[in-house]
């Protein structure tokens, strides 16, 4: 019995002291069955362990392949791969409990997934390895982005993106350190292609086709005298285009065509008219000033911004001009009240509401000076003013007081009381005309001023 105590107590002496050596070693070195990734680093210390892990990730062989074929193959150390380990393993060092020596032997202490953090490559050196190989961009397909395109009859659409063969070179580092880390060796570039940048689900994709959408549903209806026009969906997408910004904006130049198309269907501007004169019957009057037409400008604006709001509208559109209200009745944009000025009879009519007025003869342009024939309005009214200008038969500049002036053209044509003329009417204008405009008898002249109102339609004809 005392035998048996004896060497119970040196066995239990024995053990401790190879306990304590255990603690001893164990204090300088990592613990049985420390791993770092796929490298074993048990019972190293901590500048062994570093080198050993520098020295294996150095050595380890990368085989690169493309779609299952093999393109060829270099070392981490052709990489220039820094391996920063030494902070990590001296925090994992310094956690260990020594006195845990043990238990490392029955339990392993693996540090996974760290090497991703802890490798850096140099970018030229990865490219100069993948060139050794016959690895390069050039001669790769380059990945296309998605992106908008239009198609006449087809509008707007989305061209779908399109993958390339050219590398991402990080990505392929990416995946060189995994490998390493997991114990793979060889490498499958075709998860490292360049991906495009843009996608059909894209927001810069979405955000304008939802732009798009708005706008070509946008119904933008003229009613131009009386009769309604629908700007067609597929002229309102011709006229858009994209800012850099990809914000919607339009192109106002071709509104602005646009409207002239309408001003040419509609507008009475230009028109060479037929007219029924008083005393040669029906009359074809050239185009002058009298007219209306759409304003162009204000309307391209006006149109723009209907488009940019999105909501469906039906409005008439701006005009500029006279008459508009004649054509909107469906008559002619002469109306019943108009001055008639007839140059072959040297005769002047005023019709107010149908109804003749004034019934006058008149001194119109004589040759080298003759009244231009038109249909023009009335843009003014004064009395006793100044006529000044050139007079091309003299020679020299005049001034000329008149007591009512009435101007209904763009060059200085106008109705205007003539107290110099000896006669009126005949053949007075031959000998003595004016330099264009209408002389009218001084006692005839008030009544004309009193009938004839701002925007009143005179029709000049020979």
């Amino acid at each position: 019995m005392k035998k048996t105590i004896i060497i119970g107590l040196i066995t239990f002496i024995v053990l401790g002291l190879a306990y304590g050596a255990g603690i001893g070693y164990y204090a300088e070195k990592f613990q049985a069955n420390t791993s770092f990734g796929n490298i074993d680093i048990s019972n190293l210390s901590l500048a062994e362990a570093q080198e050993k892990i520098e020295a294996d990730i150095n050595q380890q062989t990368v085989t690169i392949t493309e779609n299952g074929q093999e393109l060829g193959t270099f070392t981490m150390a052709d990489l220039n791969a820094q391996v920063n380990t030494q902070a990590f393993l001296e925090a994992s060092y310094n956690n260990q409990d020594p006195t845990q020596w043990l238990i490392g032997f029955f339990d392993s202490v693996e540090y996974d997934n760290v090497l991703m953090n802890h490798i850096q490559i140099d970018d030229q050196a990865i490219e100069n390895a993948l060139a050794s190989i016959n690895i390069l961009n050039e001669g790769r397909i380059q990945a296309k982005d998605a992106y908008i395109d239009y198609g006449e009859g087809r509008g707007y659409f989305v061209v779908p993106e399109e993958n390339g063969t050219q590398l991402d070179v990080e990505k392929v580092k990416e995946l060189v350190v995994a490998g390493i880390q997991n114990g793979t060796s060889s490498i499958e570039v075709n998860q490292a292609y360049l991906a495009p940048e843009v996608t059909t689900e894209d927001e810069k994709i979405t955000s304008v086709m939802n732009q798009i959408e708005t706008v070509s549903n946008t119904q933008i209806t003229l009613t131009i005298a009386g009769n309604e026009e629908v700007i067609p969906k597929e002229t309102v997408l011709e006229w858009m285009y994209f800012d850099d910004n990809n914000q919607v904006v339009f192109d106002q130049n071709l509104i602005y065509e646009w409207l002239g198309t309408m001003n040419e269907k509609y507008a009475t501007y230009d028109d060479v008219r037929q007219f029924s004169s008083t005393m040669q019957g029906t009359v074809e009057v050239p185009a002058g000033t009298l007219g209306w037409s759409i304003d162009r400008d204000t309307e391209t604006q006006n149109i723009a911004d209907d488009l940019y709001a999105g909501v469906d509208v039906t409005r008439e559109p701006a005009i500029v001009g006279t008459g508009y209200q004649n054509s909107l009745a469906g008559e002619s944009d002469i109306g019943n009240s108009y001055v008639e000025v007839d140059v072959t009879n040297q005769k002047m009519f005023v019709y107010v509401d149908g109804v003749k007025v004034i019934d006058t003869d008149i001194v119109t342009g004589q040759i080298g000076t003759a009244t231009v024939t038109g249909a023009y309005s009335v843009w003014n009214k004064e009395t006793d003013t100044d006529l000044k200008g050139y007079n091309q038969h003299t020679g020299v500049d005049y001034v000329q007081p008149v007591s009512y002036w009435i101007p209904f053209d763009d060059t200085g044509q106008g109705i205007h009381d003539a107290n110099w003329q000896p006669s009126f009417g005949g053949d007075t204008y031959l000998t003595n005309g004016s330099l264009g405009c209408i002389n009218t008898p001084p006692g005839i002249m008030p009544q004309v001023f009193e009938h004839v109102q701002l925007g009143m339609p005179v029709i000049v004809f020979a």
